[in-house]
């Protein structure tokens, strides 16, 4: 039930212990994490389901949350107005109402389709929600997966590939009848943390995903995006990030979540398409992050900068919660970026806040998730993935990278050229890196030491599974 099986996407939270009814409201960085689980889900367990739940997720962000100029939106509300009350003068707005359906409702629009889908979604004559207290459900229902595709399947005598397509057939009509109902209000503000998020989800997905169409489609929404962050919300004035955008004004000054946040999008988007100048700026914004919030004695990042006279404590998050600490995801960043410059400086401030956060991981790891996968990271070591030739041309071995589930690597897409060129400036050990024989070539590497270059995918695949 927190999925949005019509129009895709996830509620933010359940209010029941099934798991059945969602608070409706739709969050920006729910999208983002969700996503990028799915993704890692995808990677190791292959087949569609996973992939399809997060290109699902991701159509939903780019139609219904992105802006004009690249930008991702806050969030949709929880309440509408119900469909039944279009034309009321007076209307009273209730919770779920956009994405609730009576049978009679599913009936009419579906016709023979409808039983198939009605057992799927787990629909009733009198409605489906196992509690209402405010009585918003009455007659209605929650759609929620109730039975499997080859449940359906064995229990009507068809195919699963029917079962599948009538589905796809139902899902198309509903969605078509609810963009005539009142939508809830968009929450229209944009947030630098939660787009550097949600840039990270579509550039991990131009790079995980199996489909080369979709790869490349992500890719332009992600640097579209960033364009847009740069442009938007980087103040180089005063070289601050600012933390909100509405209404063509960019304002505050950024908290460290901001820059945390974005620099994560930024090197997603770096191992997503090897453009350098992703990987510089998350470079100036690490730094200048380092400036305004490192805790030069105990380690970590605080929340503030301890400029504002009003803020009497500096504090620092040190829980996981819905939104990662800035901390916890900042380890995850200087580990890629140790990984690719070799910095040691970087190593330093990683040790010092996994010291600090020692006692938080040791008796109660499950409030920072985050922080506990950065410290996986850090003992099992990164390697580095480097993929030198024209992007057409490299498909196949991108996307034998793309289908294999590798949390301890960090990918370099490189275009042969001025590309890597300038990419060689900043990571010098990719200026040695070529095409063998004229083809494109993968080289794995731990600490910058690399196996034989691989050009085929037989040989990048036995590299892989040693990383």
């Amino acid at each position: 039930g927190m999925r949005d099986h019509i129009g895709g996407g996830f509620h933010r939270y359940s209010v029941d212990a099934e798991w059945r009814i969602p608070h409706f409201e739709k969050m920006l960085y729910d999208q983002a994490q969700i996503t990028l689980a799915c993704l890692e889900a995808q990677q190791l367990s292959g087949g569609a389901f996973f992939a399809d739940v997060a290109e699902d997720t991701l159509q939903y962000v780019r139609r219904e949350m992105t802006s004009p100029e690249g930008g991702f939106y806050s969030a949709e509300d929880a309440d509408s107005v119900p469909p039944e009350q279009t034309n009321d003068p007076h209307p009273h707005k209730m919770e779920g109402a956009f994405y609730l359906w009576t049978e009679k409702e599913i009936d009419e629009l579906l016709g023979e389709d409808a039983d198939l889908f009605e057992s799927r979604f787990g629909v009733l004559p009198g409605g489906n929600a196992p509690q209402d207290p405010q009585g918003e459900f009455t007659g209605k229902n929650v759609l929620h997966v109730a039975r499997s595709t080859d449940e359906l399947a064995a229990g009507t005598d068809r195919s699963r590939d029917e079962v599948e397509a009538s589905l796809a057939r139902s899902r198309m009509r509903l969605f078509e009848a609810r963009l005539k109902r009142p939508r809830p209000h968009l929450d229209d503000k944009i947030l630098t943390a939660w787009n550097g998020l949600m840039l990270g989800a579509f550039a991990r997905a131009a790079r995980a995903l199996p489909s080369a169409g979709a790869r490349a489609h992500h890719l332009h929404t992600a640097v579209k995006a960033a364009e847009f962050l740069k442009a938007t919300m980087w103040d180089a004035a005063q070289n601050v990030v600012k933390r909100r955008y509405r209404a063509g004004e960019a304002a505050i000054d950024g908290y460290s979540e901001d820059y945390a946040y974005l620099i994560f999008g930024l090197l997603e988007l770096f191992q997503a398409g090897g453009d350098p100048r992703w990987l510089e700026w998350a470079r100036v914004l690490q730094r200048r992050m380092d400036d305004l919030f490192w805790d030069s004695e105990r380690g970590g990042w605080f929340n503030t900068t301890g400029e504002d006279p009003t803020v009497l404590l500096r504090l620092k998050e040190d829980y996981d919660g819905a939104e990662p600490a800035a901390s916890s995801i900042s380890v995850g960043n200087l580990l890629t970026l140790v990984h690719l410059t070799g910095d040691p400086g970087l190593y330093r401030k990683i040790e010092q806040t996994l010291k600090m956060f020692g006692p938080r991981l040791g008796h109660l790891a499950r409030a920072v998730p985050m922080m506990m996968a950065a410290l996986s990271a850090y003992h099992a070591t990164l390697s580095q993935i480097v993929i030198v030739g024209p992007r057409e041309q490299a498909e196949e071995l991108l996307s034998e990278v793309a289908g294999t589930y590798l949390p301890f690597a960090v990918v370099v897409p490189v275009e042969p050229g001025e590309r890597q060129a300038g990419l060689a400036r900043a990571l010098p050990f990719i200026g040695s890196m070529h095409m063998r024989d004229g083809r494109p070539t993968a080289y794995v590497c731990r600490d910058f030491a690399c196996d034989q270059p691989a050009t085929d995918i037989a040989s990048l695949r036995e590299r892989l599974t040693r990383t």
